[in-house]
């Protein structure tokens, strides 16, 4: 058995780390959070950013690791590439495919050279003015470099605003400029594939269905398997192949951001990990590949089973996934239904909470101010009534007993229709 690091411990972590130990590994994690969800699975928890590389560098060889990876979020996949590349670990990509992976200004640069479709950006830096933005249509979405969870995402009717917002992004970023795309009003489309020696292997397409907010912009509110562009899954796992090999991807997890609209079929970002829509529990239950299996080998240079990765990526009649990521109107959280009640109902796959009672949520920015998940699929076609099912359900109530639990984002195809 072999000792891995994981870098991250929140619920999207979770089954990660319970399933290295399933597989009877050592398993050490990384999270600067003092009691994260994971650190109940883990024989070691060292309290460490997954954003400080040497700090990463320094936990692994002390703890003389064999492996190192992450699961369900962007930037720790730099830092796994990085430790891997210091102390001569398996790694499924380079550290430069990882730099395109996870800073957008080597993501848009490699775009670039490879002619992938995306939208017109320009860089703003801290002292520039509105000048720097003069080429782009409005209106203008700003956001970090080198970030995650929509931090510091801002929808801007013009470059006014994007030089005001300027400092705000900056804040969640390690860089002096911030990136400024030109809006492409369209629908959000998720696509989750498996490369292996270079051959990419599609598996799910979903409709990733937005909080609607006129400032905060991108934060997920639900991801809907089969994507309403399914009639399209060979045109985009296409544009994923090229987009793949734009950055030097060939093994190992591939996660793409794409925007259907009027103008075609462009790549918002392109991710090397494991969605961080509990696609390690929709992949499994959809396509039978197990794609934490496949990771948690290729991070100790392992074989794993191969002969699972055949799915086409088309789903089966009535089979339905959608992963509900729930959100609370501001204030202190009293009572919460047992997560165990919500894990019995029918057709729920996965469930947790990341906040408990006697918390505060915050109002809702971005994505880190989610109350938590739940996964439910069928093969019956039946999805309205299992989400019906859900909401009837869970109750999330402040001290005077108001509900604070927001309501299921109810449309159809979102910004974009055909």
């Amino acid at each position: 058995m072999g000792t891995l690091m994981l870098l991250g411990g929140s619920n999207c972590q979770l089954a990660a780390a319970k399933a290295v130990k399933a597989k009877g590994h050592r398993l050490v994690l990384a999270d600067y959070l003092p009691t994260p969800p994971a650190a109940a699975y883990c024989d070691r928890h060292v309290r460490v950013s997954t954003f400080d590389v040497p700090g990463c560098i320094r936990v692994a060889r002390e703890n003389r690791v064999d492996g190192v990876f992450t699961v369900g979020t962007d930037q720790p996949v730099y830092t796994a590439a990085r430790v891997a590349a210091t102390l001569g670990l398996p790694a499924g990509i380079t550290e430069q495919t990882a730099l395109c992976a996870t800073n957008k200004r080597a993501m848009k640069a490699a775009f670039a050279q490879a002619g992938i479709p995306n939208a017109p950006y320009a860089y703003l830096r801290r002292g520039a003015t509105e000048t720097a933005l003069r080429g782009l249509a409005l209106p203008l979405v700003i956001k970090p470099l080198d970030s995650q969870g929509q931090r510091g995402v801002f929808l801007l009717p013009g470059a006014a605003e994007a030089v005001h917002r300027l400092e705000e992004t900056l804040q969640y970023s390690r860089e002096d400029a911030a990136l400024v795309e030109t809006y492409y009003p369209s629908d959000e489309v998720t696509f989750s594939g498996y490369l292996l020696r270079g051959t990419l292997y599609p598996l799910l397409l979903t409709d990733r269905l937005l909080v609607r907010d006129s400032l905060h912009i991108g934060v997920c509110a639900a991801h809907r398997y089969p994507s309403v562009w399914a009639s399209r899954a060979g045109e985009i796992t296409d544009l994923c192949r090229r987009t793949a090999q734009a950055i030097g991807a060939r093994e190992g997890p591939l996660y793409v951001q794409l925007l259907v609209g009027r103008q075609g079929i462009r790549i918002n970002e392109v991710a090397c990990r494991v969605g961080g829509a509990f696609e390690d529990v929709t992949v499994r239950w959809a396509t039978g590949f197990d794609m934490l299996d496949a990771v948690i080998g290729s991070a100790l240079g392992e074989p794993w089973d191969e002969r699972s990765l055949t799915h086409a990526g088309v789903p089966g009649l009535g089979v339905q996934l959608s992963v509900q990521m729930l959100f609370c109107r501001p204030g202190r959280v009293a009572n919460i239904t047992p997560v165990e009640q919500i894990a019995a109902l029918p057709g729920v796959l996965s469930a947790g909470y990341n906040y408990a009672p006697g918390n505060d949520i915050p109002a809702m920015q971005n994505a880190t101010a989610r109350f938590g998940h739940c996964v439910l699929a069928t093969d019956r076609g039946d999805m309205p009534t299992l989400l019906a099912g859900l909401y009837q359900t869970l109750a999330v109530t402040d001290a005077e007993g108001r509900p604070m639990l927001m309501p299921p984002w109810r449309g159809d195809e979102g910004d974009y229709h055909a």
